[in-house]
């Protein structure tokens, strides 16, 4: 680009660079390419959202990428120490007098360069907009597909930040192409990690997003720096415990009101000790599986309102351990051997029963209801709540963003769309069921909706001297009135 500034200022153009490092490199990236055009700094990346321009630590691995190095050195140009965000791509846009966009080009990987020829067509006042150009990525995807039929059998280097890189060199980024003005999506538990960088695309889409979150102090917070990222004026806040089914009847009473196109389950919680909540269930099976079960239900009409409106339930890899639990879903019978990990495991394999039968029961309707899980992630619930696991796995967990990009892509993409009743990893449908004895039957499935239905019904109040809140199990009279 730096060699045709002349051709572009012959055509009474300017050539705008704008990077993402920081204002002190500045002053060397332009000594270094000796560059003379205007330079600007973008490190919080604003621009580069605002221009649609791709983001990821996939195209780092572009099977292409040693040849697009091979032929920067040929051509002299030598990689410095990195001095911005080394997973944003770029890309370049020809802006009219008057703001009209006559030509872009977004890179789909490292190296990926605009045709020169294209760019400097797009100059000529009198030239008809053109169209995007990009690579092929073929190449990647097949490389992509073939290493993931090696890694996908095991769960280390499926689960972590390998497995997202291997899984999303399959990844079409014209999936996520899209505008979702107009379409109100609501996330649980989006103060943090994988809800809210599933809120900050989803707003980054242009959609109205509506942060469920049980700290409004917190929620605005976040709320505040998702408008600050993608200049969205459109994100707003609803408090909403999901754990507490008098919170849950609230919220919705407010947000029934107009249609819902999108609602992520993704609040969720990792006790080390059993809790009670005031509706006197375990907490993991309040949070997970009640409070979501009870949200949806109670939002059905909103959602039908809604066109192509859908459904998220934001799972875990760690339900493969364990089978649907119909005994003793509160752990009353075995409170005295509670184990946090294995409540969430059961309540997370419940998730992704309730998404089936959810998605039956609103096909008639067009609702497409899918569970995903997120691979290994590092978010502050998993540094908090199972922090020996962080230690040893930090260096390979993915980030919270490649977490949330399946919940983003069953939530926004059109190819998602035909999904339904489904279990999806990176963006693939996937089998439930690894182990032996975890498979439930179809009673089994329908003794889980009963379930939760009594779980979920309203009840006389107590008649308990206790304030309301949460309370350590043992401190109360039984609370499974499930049996």
């Amino acid at each position: 680009m730096r060699d045709h500034v002349p051709a572009i200022r012959a055509s009474g153009a300017e050539l705008v660079v704008v990077g993402n490092g920081a204002e002190r490199f500045a002053a060397a990236f332009r000594e270094d390419l000796r560059l003379d055009v205007p330079l600007l700094v973008d490190p919080e990346l604003r621009a580069y959202r605002a221009a649609g321009l791709r983001r990821g630590r996939v195209e780092a691995l572009s099977p292409r990428l040693p040849l697009h190095a091979l032929r920067a050195l040929r051509t002299g140009h030598r990689q410095s120490a990195v001095q911005g965000d080394p997973w944003q791509l770029g890309g370049v846009l020809v802006i009219r007098l008057g703001g009209a966009l006559a030509y872009r080009f977004a890179s789909r990987e490292a190296g990926d360069h605009a045709p020169i020829g294209d760019l400097l067509a797009a100059l000529d006042p009198d030239a008809p907009a053109l169209a995007e150009r990009s690579e092929s990525s073929l190449a990647a995807r097949l490389v992509g597909r073939g290493l993931s039929a090696l890694v996908d059998p095991g769960v280390v280097f499926s689960f972590d930040r390998t497995g997202f890189a291997i899984h999303a060199l399959s990844f079409d980024p014209d999936d996520l192409a899209v505008d979702l003005a107009g379409r109100r999506c609501l996330v649980t538990g989006a103060n943090s990690g994988i809800g809210y960088e599933t809120s900050l695309a989803l707003a980054d889409l242009g959609a109205d997003v509506v942060l469920l979150c049980r700290s409004r102090e917190r929620g605005e917070e976040a709320a505040e720096r998702i408008r600050e990222q993608t200049g969205s004026r459109r994100v707003s806040v609803e408090p909403l415990d999901v754990a507490s089914l008098a919170s849950v009847r609230a919220a919705a009473e407010r947000l029934a009101g107009e249609p819902v196109h999108v609602l992520v389950h993704n609040a969720g919680v990792l006790p080390a000790e059993r809790v009670v909540t005031e509706d006197r269930l375990e907490l993991c099976f309040a949070t997970h599986v009640a409070g979501p079960h009870l949200l949806t239900k109670l939002l059905r009409p909103a959602l039908e309102r809604a066109s192509g409106a859908r459904v998220v339930w934001v799972s875990s890899g760690g339900m493969y351990t364990r089978g649907l639990q119909l005994d003793d879903p509160q752990w009353r019978e075995r409170r005295d051997r509670y184990d946090g990990v294995a409540a969430y495991a059961e309540s997370k394999r419940a998730q992704v029963v309730l998404a089936e039968l959810w998605a039956e029961e609103l096909a008639d309707a067009g609702v497409a209801v899918n569970a995903m899980h997120p691979g290994w992630a590092d978010t502050p619930a998993v540094r908090s709540s199972i922090p020996g696991f962080w230690r040893v796995t930090k260096r390979i967990l993915r980030s919270p963003a490649e977490g949330a990009d399946t919940v983003v892509w069953l939530a926004a993409s059109p190819r998602a769309g035909g999904l339904t009743g489904r279990f999806v990893f990176d963006r693939v449908p996937r089998r439930t069921h690894w182990l032996p004895g975890t498979r439930e039957s179809a009673a089994d499935r329908r003794q889980l909706w009963q379930l939760v239905e009594r779980a979920t019904a309203p009840r006389a109040p107590r008649r308990a001297a206790k304030p309301p809140g949460l309370a350590l199990a043992g401190a109360m009279t039984p609370d499974n009135l499930l049996d």
